[in-house]
C-alpha cells in the first residue's frame, strides 16, 4: 500500500518543530562593580590570582555559550526550513504524478465503456439465441462480434497499460516512501537526543542559579574561600552546558546533512 511521503515529512517536521527554536540560556552573571571588592580586599594575593582567574574564565565559558546558542539557533532555523520546503515538494510530486496516473486510467476506462459494453452484450446476444437456432441472426450476431473483436481487445490492453502504470509508479512511491521513512526515523531519533541534551542542559542551569546565590552572599561577607568554592562550582557547570550545547549542534549537524541527502534524493 502506498505511503505518503508528504505525511511522513511531516510528523517529522513537527518533531523539528517541537524542539527549543531558541537554546534560551539565562542571562550571563554580572559580575558588578564592587562586588568582590570586599572579598578581594581580604584575600591573599594567591586568592586574588584565584578569584580573577575564575572570574575571566566564568566570563568567557558564558561568551561561549552566547556562541553556541547563536549557532545552534541558525542551524536549526535553517533545518525546520529545509524540512518546511521538502514536504511542501513532497506533496506536490505525489500529488500531481499519482492523480494524472489515476486520471489516465479512469478517462481510458470511460473512453472503451461504450465500446467494451456492446461488445460484451453481442456475446451474450449470441449465447442467448443459440437455443433457437435462428441461422441469420446467429450468423449477423457473430460478424458484429467479429468486427469488434479486435478493437476490444486492444480497448482492454490499453486500459490495462493505464493500469499497470499507475501501479508501477504506487509501488516505487512506496518503495521510495519506505527508503525515506527509515531516514526520518533516523532523524527523529537524532532529534529525541537533541531534547535530552537541551533538559541536561536546563538542570545544570537550575543548579548555576542557587551558587550565583551562594557567591554574592560570600562576596558580601568578603569570604574568600567560599567565592572561590562557589565560583569554581560553577565553572564546572558552565563548562558542562557547554559542552552540552557543542553536542546539541552537532546533532543540528547530523540532522542538516542528513535532510540534505532525502533532498538531493528526492529532488
Amino acid at each position: 500500500m502506498y505511503l505518503n511521503l508528504f505525511t511522513l515529512l511531516l510528523a517529522a517536521f513537527v518533531l523539528v518543530s517541537a524542539l527549543p527554536g531558541e537554546a534560551s540560556a539565562a542571562a550571563p552573571f554580572s559580575f558588578t562593580t564592587g562586588l568582590l571588592d570586599k572579598t578581594l580586599a581580604a584575600s591573599t594575593q594567591a586568592q586574588t590570582n584565584r578569584i580573577h582567574a575564575l572570574q575571566d574564565e566564568l566570563v568567557t565559558l558564558q561568551k561561549q555559550e552566547q556562541e553556541w546558542d547563536h549557532s545552534i539557533t541558525v542551524q536549526h532555523n535553517q533545518n525546520k526550513e529545509t524540512l518546511a520546503a521538502l514536504s511542501k515538494q513532497a506533496k506536490a510530486i505525489d500529488a500531481a504524478q499519482l492523480a494524472k496516473l489515476e486520471e489516465d486510467v479512469l478517462r481510458t476506462r470511460e473512453r472503451y465503456k461504450p465500446l467494451l459494453s456492446r461488445y460484451t452484450a453481442i456475446n451474450k446476444q449470441i449465447e442467448d439465441v443459440r437455443p433457437l437456432k435462428n441461422k441469420s441472426l446467429n450468423t449477423m450476431l457473430r460478424l458484429q462480434a467479429t468486427a469488434l473483436k479486435i478493437p476490444a481487445q486492444l480497448a482492454r490492453a490499453d486500459i490495462q497499460s493505464k493500469e499497470k502504470a499507475h501501479r508501477a509508479a504506487k509501488d516505487k512511491a512506496s518503495k521510495a516512501t519506505k527508503d525515506i521513512r527509515d531516514r526520518l526515523e533516523d532523524i527523529n531519533t537524532t532529534n529525541v537526543q537533541i531534547k535530552a541534551k537541551m533538559s541536561a542542559v536546563q538542570s545544570s542551569r537550575k543548579s548555576l542559579s542557587p551558587l550565583w546565590s551562594a557567591f554574592k552572599k560570600s562576596a558580601k561577607k568578603g569570604d574568600a574561600i567560599g567565592v572561590q568554592s562557589t565560583m569554581s562550582s560553577m565553572v564546572s557547570l558552565q563548562r558542562q552546558v557547554n559542552d552540552e550545547k557543542q553536542r546539541i549542534y552537532k546533532l543540528e549537524t547530523s540532522v542538516r546533512d542528513k535532510l540534505a541527502t532525502i533532498k538531493k534524493d528526492t529532488g
